[in-house]
């Protein structure tokens, strides 16, 4: 085969030379862009990659503009490139994509499955099967790494593959040598010194080979050689090691030979060893959890003791970074012979200022046994010293609590064998371009995960003993495992006090972030936010503190802006640094979450920080950008339903591609739309509280969200009253009405709907009061009586006649239609849905034209003409689909169901029924639900 091993996978990925895929013959070469997106999928394999470090890997910073719908065009592309060749691998999951080769499947997987089972048989004395196991490692080569892939990250990605294979021909090398093999070493030894000239294992290597092969004079040649390209090059000296070697060889002639490496005690004139620092603190006695985050500093690419790894775990203040660092150092310790560093940056300090990196390294060379007065004075000669120490050993280094990027880079060593853990409340991810450093974020505990920890530390019949204080407890410790360590703390410190005590401090927001103190100082989680806080600059800790303040669970950028009245782009910066300190999170593409606690200490101090009238501005640039945002999609799902007065709004005109992009838009802010209208009364914001209901009421209606809808408009009859306009309070009475209606609330909908008529009918304002009729019409078909539902549907007809409107005169018609069918009257109602269907498709209704296919759908079916129910059903179901209609959409199905049972096709009626049954059990729709359930139970096999 093309490989190193003896079968192939169906379809191969290569990454070690040209980024290819293979399947049999055939091949595809991926270079450019789609090589680097490819690239980063495949270095991290079956794992998530988020959009934003995709197109970090194609384009490097600073990003272009809509770079995450550039990354999805990528992908496509990428996409239907490998399934060419049979190769769907590529699955879409958020907050990104994520690519699962078949085993086997991946060159560079293979390449290190077979270096693992070398070095297996090498640590055993298995030297011969060690050498098959590196020949058929280095097989899986095919030239320079990532050829033809450019940029940043596919260059430095490219360097560390490349690493991996000079690792593994010098460990190939060394298994020559105890061989015996001294000729090979030196064939091969010296192709690869030319490669790889300043690379000291490997002429160390090469010296051993010459000397024992009784070619001593080269052997020191080849010292000579590389001293001078260090010192010229690096400023550097050869390492110990390859100094002890040189001075064995030139020893040799003075008495008997001695193998060099050989394992004897050091000679007086010979350089003492080195200690071995251990300075991990102690390992966190009660650690618990975080078997994800464990298994994934385990599994990185890179982090092991054979290369240098870098690893950042970055999250907010009080998440538990620290306790997983020493966890997983202390549970590795024994893969770092040579020692392990350890240092408190304090980046996020309130009391002292961050360590600077020189102090670190002068503390770091003087446990590396390097005597102060050899230490130099500047920076940067100390970082060149330090790595020139750790060159050839095996260590680990925990770099806790950094600031920034630049606390952390001279810090890193520069040669395999080490790993550097790194702990920051900020993500530092120029550290994942410059040196393909691991960023893993933590987040908080799951509810589970929160449950064991406070178990595991007050013990399970305290937990036992009092469940409903412990929920609370769970409840707002908002799983923080510092809070839940504070909680835990409190109850050991008063043994004797209940936990209802604590539960009680907790349900209060007001006392809630004292009942998270402890007596020490900076141990509560008020101290670890201040710190946060502290670190930001003022426009960013501005926007912090308005955020604190938003409504609702989540915001969207353009919201963020219009709270801190700024830019979007200027907005995207300030967010982009809280991201990065770790006090927001951005769940998807422009959309932020800030943490329970992390809020409920944002809005504390942003009522000690900034004036009420700061605090109010912000509340209502955002309840205006909502409502404007809100009636601008509404605008899209309901074209052609009467305009009302633009809310006033700051900010861009909202513009929404089509229905869809509307439906997704109202979807994601529903929860903050109807938190933020509750605030409307207290800012005086009248006008926004009828006009917010109003942009809300078609997607509540499709979405069959009753109790909001009914909800909503009872605070804008409330505003309405207060504004004391005739034509907004009918507008918002006949609306009301309308939800009361749907909510089977019939005699509240009658009093709001009759004066609603008498309003637009005092006004002479005969289209709204013919669309009042409409409702009304509605209500009494529905609920049994169209007889009476019809003298309002033809009242509707008549008035929208005279109007002109052609619009709602086909609604008045469809109306009718419907009202007749009811009534049985069956040519009547295809006279009049077909002629409404007629005005709906001249003017482009969809909505509208959804109606009349149901109606015409019933109609047929009530006529047995069942095929053609299936048709107006279908193109129904379709149009309701486009325009979001679920409440409606279960009626059709239901029909939908009922054409092909009668057709015989149980197994198709089936399926309608259950798509139709989900829908009604989503919407709360029992009777109806109860129905469709007795309609599949009946058809079952």
């Amino acid at each position: 085969m093309a490989g190193g091993d003896a079968s192939a996978p169906a379809t191969l990925f290569r990454l070690l030379g040209p980024v290819q895929l293979e399947a049999g013959a055939e091949r595809v070469t991926f270079s450019g862009k789609q090589g680097a997106l490819l690239t980063a999928l495949l270095l991290h394999a079956d794992r998530v990659v988020s959009t934003q470090r995709l197109a970090e890997a194609v384009w490097g910073e600073p990003l272009p503009s809509g770079s995450a719908s550039r990354v999805r065009m990528l992908v496509s592309e990428v996409r239907r490139a490998c399934a060419a060749l049979g190769a769907d691998v590529i699955a879409t999951q958020r907050p990104g994509y994520v690519l699962r080769p078949s085993p086997g499947g991946l060159d560079l997987a293979c390449f290190n499955s077979r270096v693992a089972l070398a070095r297996e048989a090498v640590a055993e004395g298995r030297s011969e099967e060690a050498l098959g196991h590196f020949d058929r490692a280095l097989g899986w080569w095919r030239g320079a790494p990532l050829a033809g892939v450019t940029g940043s990250f596919a260059e430095a990605q490219a360097e560390w593959l490349d690493g991996l294979r000079l690792d593994a021909l010098e460990e190939r090398q060394s298994v020559l040598l105890a061989l015996g093999r001294n000729t090979d070493v030196v064939t091969e030894a010296r192709a690869l010194a030319a490669e790889a000239p300043l690379r000291e294992r490997l002429h160390g290597q090469l010296m051993r080979a010459l000397y024992e092969s009784g070619r001593r004079g080269e052997a020191l040649e080849v010292y000579r050689q590389f001293r001078d390209r260090s010192v010229g090059e690096l400023g550097l000296e050869p390492t110990n090691e390859l100094q002890r070697l040189q001075r064995l060889i030139l020893r040799s002639d003075a008495g008997p030979r001695e193998r060099p490496g050989t394992d004897r005690p050091p000679r007086r004139d010979e350089p003492p060893v080195l200690p071995v620092p251990s300075q991990l603190p102690a390992a966190p006695a009660s650690f618990t959890n975080r078997s994800r985050e464990l298994r994934e500093l385990d599994r990185q690419p890179a982090f092991g003791a054979d290369s240098v790894g870098v690893a950042v775990i970055s999250g907010p203040g009080g998440i538990g970074k620290t306790w997983l660092a020493l966890h997983w150092a202390h549970t590795h310790r024994d893969r770092y012979p040579d020692g392990q560093l350890y240092a408190n940056l304090r980046g996020f300090d309130d009391a002292e200022e961050p360590v600077p990196p020189g102090t670190v390294l002068r503390h770091f060379l003087g446990a590396l046994g390097v005597p102060p007065t050899v230490i130099p004075v500047e920076e940067e000669a100390q970082a060149a010293l330090y790595r020139s120490v750790l060159a050839e050993r095996r260590l680990l280094v925990v770099l806790d609590n950094a600031r920034d990027s630049a606390q952390v880079t001279p810090l890193i060593p520069g040669r395999p064998g080490c790993t550097v853990l790194v702990t920051s409340r900020n993500r530092l991810v120029s550290l994942h371009a410059t040196h393909s450093a691991r960023l893993l974020e933590v987040g908080a505990f799951s509810d589970e995960e929160a449950h064991h920890m406070l178990s595991h530390q007050l013990g399970p019949e305290t937990m036992a003993a009092d469940p409903a204080s412990v929920g609370v407890l769970l409840e707002h410790s908002g799983g923080l495992p510092l809070a839940l360590g504070v909680l835990a703390a409190r109850v050991s410190a008063h043994p004797g006090f209940p936990l209802a005590v604590l539960a009680r401090e907790l349900r209060d927001p007001a006392t809630r972030l004292d009942a998270l103190q402890t007596g020490d100082l900076g141990a509560g989680l008020r101290a670890v936010f201040a710190s946060s806080y502290a670190a930001l600059d003022a426009r960013a800790a501005r926007l912090f503190l308005l955020l604190g303040t938003a409504p609702g669970p989540e915001i969207g950028l353009p919201a963020t802006a219009a709270l801190a009245g700024l830019p979007p782009a200027e907005t995207r910066a300030l967010i982009s640094t809280l991201e990065t300190a770790n006090l927001v999170r951005q769940v998807s593409p422009g959309r932020y979450w800030m943490h329970d606690l992390v809020r409920l200490y944002a809005a504390e101090q942003a009522e000690a920080d900034l004036p009420a009238g700061t605090r109010r501005q912000a509340l209502v640039r955002l309840i205006e950008a909502y409502t404007a945002m809100a009636c601008a999609a509404d605008r899209v799902l309901y074209p052609h339903r009467p305009a009302i007065a633009a809310p006033p709004w700051q900010g861009d005109d909202p513009a929404f591609e089509d229905a869809t992009a509307a439906l997704a838009w109202f979807e994601t802010e529903l929860p903050c739309l109807l938190v933020a209208h509750h605030l409307t009364p207290g800012l005086g914001m009248d006008a926004a509280g009828w006009q917010l209901a109003w942009g809300m009421n078609t997607f509540l209606l499709r979405r069959s969200f009753n109790r909001e809808r009914l909800a909503s408009w009872e605070i804008a009859l409330a505003a309405a009253d207060r504004l004391d306009d005739p034509h907004t309070t009918a507008v918002v009475h006949w609306h009301t009405g309308y939800a009361h209606a749907a909510a089977d609330r019939i005699d509240e909908a009658i009093d709001h709907l009759d004066r609603a008529l008498e309003l637009f009918e005092r006004a002479r304002d005969w289209s709204r009061l013919a669309q009042v009729h409409h409702t009304v019409g509605w209500m009494w078909s529905v609920r049994g009586q169209p007889r009476r539902g019809l003298r309002h549907a033809r009242a509707a007809l008549r008035l929208q006649r005279e109007a002109g409107d052609p619009i709602w005169e086909a609604n008045a018609l469809s109306a009718v239609g419907w009202i007749r069918l009811q009534l049985g009257e069956h040519e009547a109602a295809r006279d009049a849905c077909e002629r409404a269907l007629t005005l709906f498709r001249r003017h482009h209704d969809r909505g509208g034209e959804a109606a009349t296919l149901d109606s015409l759908g019933m109609l047929a079916f009530r006529q047995g003409e069942y095929e053609r129910a299936l048709e107006y059903y279908g193109q129904c179901l379709d149009l309701r689909k486009i325009t979001g209609n679920a409440f409606q959409s279960a009626d059709t199905l239901v029909g939908l169901g009922d054409a092909h049972h009668a057709l015989g096709d149980d197994t198709a009626a089936r399926d309608a029924w259950r798509d139709a049954l989900a829908l009604y059990e989503s919407q709360h729709r029992r009777a109806e639900a109860e129905r469709v359930r007795e309609k599949v139970s009946a058809t079952r096999d």
